[in-house]
């Protein structure tokens, strides 16, 4: 049943103003996942796109500069507050609305070419239903652009077995099939835990799928030579991939 409120977005609401701070700051999130999935949504002058999970708004801003439409849907109202300061405060246009994943509440069908969801579906308490929303709001030949956290490498039980000196020998997962949420602190600084959760990637596949999308791209991305140069912490991902990026097309 779709609702307005679950655990997710309660737990999120919880740590909006430590979230909006650290996305500031994040090598991962500005050098990384971003100029991927900005480079994935194309030109998007004229079309109207869905940011979806926009947290503080930086992604739509960015969409909104280059002549996209876009409305920003988020589940915490603390984080569409923030979105709609600094939107403010850089006189940009973006029509923020404060709203569960899987209740679209108020979003007609069929009113937009693109949606965004650039790590934020991992989160969700609904991921199924979230994805039908999706798939009635996006008009004949739209798409999704997801991005999420590698979910063959991202299980609760799952981290880098190091040698003495520290360093990363192998990667180690196990458990890869238990479906679970749990609290966890997103990095040092954060002093309330956000949510986790962990689905096997059959379960990203397969909603999409029974809601009639077309995969039409799948990129597990690599950094490059100059990703490297950005921050020490990429060299990880030339090893294993953090993160899983995809493409959904409404036939």
């Amino acid at each position: 049943m779709p609702s307005e409120d679950d655990t997710s977005t309660r737990s999120w609401q919880a740590v909006a103003d430590q979230w909006a701070s650290h996305a500031d700051t994040n090598d991962y999130r500005n050098e990384f996942l971003m100029p991927i999935m900005v480079a994935m949504v194309g030109d998007v002058a004229g079309l109207d796109l869905l940011d979806l999970g926009c947290g503080e708004g930086g992604y739509g801003r960015g969409l909104a500069r280059r002549g996209a439409r876009v409305v920003g849907v988020d589940g915490s109202p603390r984080l569409i507050e923030v979105a709609r300061e600094r939107a403010a405060s850089d006189n940009i246009s973006v029509n923020l609305r404060c709203a569960n994943a899987n209740h679209l509440n108020g979003i007609a069908d069929a009113s937009f070419d693109r949606v965004l969801a650039s790590m934020s579906l991992m989160d969700v308490e609904d991921y199924p239903g979230a994805i039908r929303e999706i798939a009635r709001v996006l008009r004949p030949d739209g798409e999704l652009l997801m991005s999420i956290t590698h979910p063959c490498f991202q299980a609760r039980v799952s981290r880098w077995i190091k040698d003495e000196r520290g360093q990363p020998l192998f990667f180690a997962v196990d458990h890869y099939f238990d479906r679970l949420a749990w609290e966890e602190h997103m990095a040092a600084e954060f002093t309330r835990p956000v949510l986790r959760r962990h689905r096997p990637l059959e379960d990203y596949m397969a909603a999409p799928l029974a809601a009639g999308l077309f995969l039409r791209e799948f990129r597990e991305p690599v950094p490059t030579d100059q990703d490297l140069k950005k921050s020490h912490r990429f060299r990880k991902l030339k090893r294993i991939p953090y993160f899983l990026f995809m493409r959904w097309v409404k036939p």
